[in-house]
């Protein structure tokens, strides 16, 4: 099974969604990268956000 992409705005995100991402970017950027600074930045409302799913897992 291969990779389905999603692109979404941040108003189109479920809540769900929204927080699968930013469970994913939590433990890749603060725990894996050891990054001190905090992920939510204000910046999430102007993006697009590029959703990856393998076998319905983010």
């Amino acid at each position: 099974m291969g990779l389905n992409i999603i692109v979404k705005s941040f108003e189109e995100l479920s809540k769900m969604e929204l927080y699968n991402l930013l469970q994913l970017r939590s433990e890749v950027f603060c725990v894996e990268q050891d990054c001190v600074y905090q992920d939510i930045d204000g910046k999430d409302e102007k993006s697009f956000h590029v959703l990856g799913f393998k076998k319905r897992k983010l």
